[in-house]
């Protein structure tokens, strides 16, 4: 890595990780008042390789994320405020997206390196929140979980401004408010021989990449490191796999493209097929 940057460098660098700071804190809040389409359509990147994971996979491609992620998010949400609406009339007149659920998310130990090229940026953060939703299982009361997970980012620095490129969400721990001790029935889980692998939220109606990106907590499991936080790295392309939130797609003009589906979906099939920790959670395909 270069020891000395010149004063412009350094300025481009700051800027970059001022950054990756406020689009954080963008999604943070955007995505706990329901707003996805404000945060879609300001700060991500329009490629074919922007990509969005969680536990149940990958999604690729900026189309496919926007579909998922502001298509059908706001179609749930106007479901769901028709449902909370319906057993909680107070609720009418509201914003219909901010009003069906709402989440704080709260960010926490960042890590951020800029590029010695200067043209991209990772980060890695901790991200402790709480969330409530529509009508929860009872059909009565509102849900509410409490959760913790880590982020990891990448960005791209295309057509003089930086964009949200990747994104990979991993949750280690959640459950719900008021059902109990969650580390105990964790501990009864596991002795009763059911230990699922849990994904919240459930699968997207459109997923390139499906897979077990990372697995629920039970007693028995080992630290995952699945989003490392990122060390001094010279450009995108050379961050190893393993330590890449989005392994392959470095190119954000599209001239490199990553073609992995049909063996993405294999290595799915392979993996609930062996699946040590049990299988996933009914009415997940």
């Amino acid at each position: 890595m270069k020891k000395k940057l010149s004063f412009k460098q350094r300025l481009h660098n700051a800027i970059g990780s001022q950054t990756v700071e406020e689009y954080k804190a963008r999604h943070a809040y955007l995505h706990g008042v329901g707003y996805s389409r404000e945060e879609w359509d300001y700060m991500w990147l329009k490629s074919k390789n922007t990509t969005w994971a969680h536990q149940f996979g990958r999604m690729v491609g900026y189309d496919e994320v926007y579909l998922n992620s502001v298509g059908h998010m706001d179609n749930m949400c106007c479901h769901a405020y028709g449902e909370t609406i319906r057993h909680f009339p107070q609720y009418m007149g509201h914003d219909i997206r901010s009003s069906g659920s709402s989440g704080l998310h709260v960010l926490a130990s960042d890590v951020i390196e800029v590029a010695e090229d200067g043209k991209s940026a990772r980060a890695s953060y901790l991200t402790p929140g709480t969330l409530t939703g529509p009508v929860g299982f009872d059909n009565v009361h509102r849900s509410g979980v409490w959760l913790w997970e880590r982020y990891g980012s990448e960005f791209a620095y295309v057509d003089g401004k930086w964009q949200w490129f990747h994104e990979q969400v991993c949750p280690d721990l959640a459950g719900d408010y008021d059902t109990g001790n969650w580390a105990h029935n964790r501990y009864l889980d596991f002795i009763e021989n059911d230990c699922t692998v849990g994904e919240l939220g459930g699968r997207p109606a459109q997923l390139t990449e499906p897979g077990l990106f990372h697995r629920d907590y039970t007693i028995v499991q080992t630290v995952q490191d699945t989003v490392p936080a990122p060390d001094p790295y010279t450009t995108l392309k050379d961050v190893p796999d393993d330590k890449s939130y989005s392994p392959g797609r470095w190119d954000p003009t599209d001239h490199v493209l990553v073609e992995v589906k049909e063996k993405a979906v294999a290595n799915f099939d392979a993996q609930m097929a062996d699946n040590p920790f049990g299988k996933i959670r009914e009415g997940d395909e």
